[in-house]
């Protein structure tokens, strides 16, 4: 059976747009493969641009970057002649707003007629938006999740809306927002969360690590801008960009004479203002919305723009915190395997669409123009893994951290009554039982030359009774 392509790849090839896209192949005919989705012949379109458009509008998942590539590469009197023969379409309408949303020029087309009844240029049931703005030129409320030049977008698949259904957060609210451990677990959370977000860059949790502490603390409740990732990056590195970066940047390896072997490229230097005015102006329309979507569209973006020389993952990783409402560096670092492939499924398609050489310095240089492949994208699969970390947060961490909590104050009080102890012995003490399951190592024994075998023995039997729940939660 002949195979014949609709939608976007019909559109690829009808007009020649070199773009990747994560979405299926959608076809009529051939054999099933787990790239493609077959039709049945009925669901044919007509070999044109409306026909072929109308079917990815309809049955696909929107692309933002093909469809701009196709606006600029068609015949828009095609497009005009389209949307005047069906102006009250919804599909037309979504169509003309897109055109004129993506590519910043107008059709030569009325204003839609006022009677119209509005539609919302992103199916709400599908995708996560932003709020609506009504464009009564198209009869179209603009609920687009970014803006023309950085729009990502998760949709509403039925692992998030599972996880939407699970109410997470507000799970986390009504259990523990009234426990008297909360606001000493969250102080201890939030220092857990940043030596974890060291640890993933395999940095030392050093002065620099208790600077971005104080500086997440300061930020975590208020909006970004430029100003704000400026001082981000500062307290974050020894040397800073002092602005956004200026040379050519790369994650990779290197071979033994030291040439790069790029695993990621980053945004071209002279793109990066544009971007990141973008990539603001998104996180302000996006920052009270959906905050597992609007976390991960915006973290997502940050990290693969790169618009640092250094500093970026754990900035990437503050926004993840600020917009989810949850720390996950810990998480992250437990499932580091799925952390590293979630950026890389985003990176990849960039990098082999990147020309680029290397500099005398053995540095990366960009040959061609990249910037629009860092506009737009799909991250539904990585938000899927970022409530996936916040479930883990919510259902296991947290309880932990208050269980934990609770068990040493009582494990100090038992044992401070029956031998009077400086408090920071004390607390060594228990620490130290406590990384042991209740026991006091050999080792360790040596600290506490003060106290008897006797008092020993007390001490770690007061810290197995306390910790009993603790032990088996952490199991």
């Amino acid at each position: 059976m002949s195979v014949h392509y609709c939608g976007y790849e019909w559109l690829k090839r009808a007009y020649k747009l070199d773009l990747d896209s994560p979405n299926p192949v959608s076809k009529v005919g051939g054999a099933k493969s787990p790239d493609s989705r077959i039709f049945r012949s009925e669901y044919q379109p007509e070999d044109t641009l409306a026909g072929h458009l109308l079917f990815a509008l309809k049955h696909e998942n929107m692309n933002l970057g093909i469809l701009k590539a196709l606006f600029n590469a068609c015949d828009k009197k095609e497009l005009e002649q389209w949307i005047s023969e069906n102006p009250q379409g919804q599909q037309t309408r979504r169509t003309w707003f897109l055109y004129e949303w993506l590519t910043g020029k107008e059709l030569n087309l009325p204003d839609a007629d006022t009677k119209f009844r509005y539609v919302d240029a992103l199916d709400e049931k599908s995708y996560y938006t932003a709020d609506k703005i009504n464009s009564p030129r198209h009869k179209v409320r603009n609920n687009m999740p970014g803006v023309p030049t950085f729009c990502w977008l998760v949709r509403k698949t039925a692992a998030m809306k599972a996880f939407d259904a699970k109410q997470l957060h507000k799970q986390m609210a009504d259990a523990y927002s009234t426990h008297p451990m909360i606001g000493r677990a969250e102080a201890f959370l939030l220092t857990k969360d940043s030596q974890s977000s060291f640890e993933i860059e395999k940095e030392k949790f050093d002065n620099r690590a208790v600077r971005w502490m104080k500086t997440v603390r300061a930020f975590m409740g208020s909006r970004l801008d430029d100003a704000k990732l400026f001082e981000m990056q500062k307290q974050l590195v020894s040397n800073p960009d002092n602005g956004w970066r200026a040379d050519f940047g790369w994650i990779g390896d290197r071979l033994p004479d030291a040439t790069p072997l790029p695993e990621h490229i980053s945004a071209h230097p002279e793109s990066l203002k544009e971007l990141m005015d973008a990539w603001l102006k998104a996180y302000s329309l996006m920052f009270e919305r959906h905050p597992v979507a609007a976390a991960t569209a915006l973290a997502y973006g940050f990290i693969i723009i790169h618009p640092f020389t250094d500093g970026n993952g754990r900035i990437h990783r503050f926004i993840l915190h600020q917009l989810g409402k949850v720390p996950v560096s810990s998480e992250l670092l437990e499932s580091i395997d799925d952390y590293i492939a979630s950026l890389k499924k985003l990176s990849a398609p960039i990098l082999d669409r990147s020309e680029w050489t290397v500099t005398a310095d053995y540095n990366v240089e960009l040959i061609n123009d990249t910037t629009e492949l860092y506009r737009y994208a799909d991250a539904t699969e990585q938000a899927e893994f970022i409530y996936k970390c916040i479930e883990q947060f919510v259902t296991h961490r947290l309880p932990l951290e208050l269980e934990y909590l609770s068990a040493f104050d009582e494990a100090k009080r038992i044992i401070d009554d029956a031998h009077d102890m400086p408090d920071k012995d004390l607390t060594l003490l228990v620490n130290l039982c406590v990384q042991n399951e209740g026991v006091l190592s050999n080792k360790k024994r040596k600290l506490f030359e003060q106290l008897s075998d006797d008092n020993i023995a007390f001490a770690e039997k007061t810290v197995k009774e306390a910790f009993t729940d603790y032990f088996r939660m952490k199991g």
